[in-house]
């Protein structure tokens, strides 16, 4: 696919109503942008965490399931395209899991489902779900 014309590609904003979190205390404003990259695709979330501290964080690369080490730290990211609406990131440390979050596109193709996939201290899991609407 081209990057250019990847439907993920635009801007979006949460839907604070819409944040399903049984692990942890989510942040009630975000923007998340899609852009296309020559090698792929850049992620940028930027907004506020819980106690309304700025957050933000930039990724992005090939979307071909391959380790990309992150550079300055011992983390290496896999973003993997399942099909045209799914879109998976994964954060291993070592061969660690420590963070999976998949991406989906809902029927109406301008609203963006993320959910964490996480692993609470124990051992139990947990899926942590906000959407995002398209604003550009």
């Amino acid at each position: 696919m081209n990057p250019k014309d990847d439907p993920f590609v635009g801007t979006w904003e949460l839907d604070p109503e819409s944040l399903d979190y049984p692990h942890g205390q989510p942040g009630r404003r975000a923007t998340y942008t899609v852009e296309a990259v020559p090698i792929g695709l850049m992620f940028t979330l930027d907004g506020e965490d819980a106690e309304r501290k700025p957050m933000k964080f930039t990724y992005g690369g090939a979307l071909d399931g391959r380790d990309q080490p992150l550079p300055g730290s011992d983390a290496v990211l896999v973003l993997t395209r399942y099909d045209e609406q799914n879109i998976e990131s994964t954060l291993k440390r070592g061969s660690t899991v420590v963070d999976r979050w998949t991406r989906e596109f809902l029927p109406d193709l301008n609203t963006m489902r993320i959910i964490q996939h996480g692993v609470k201290p124990g051992g139990r899991t947990f899926q942590n779900v906000s959407l995002y609407r398209r604003i550009k």
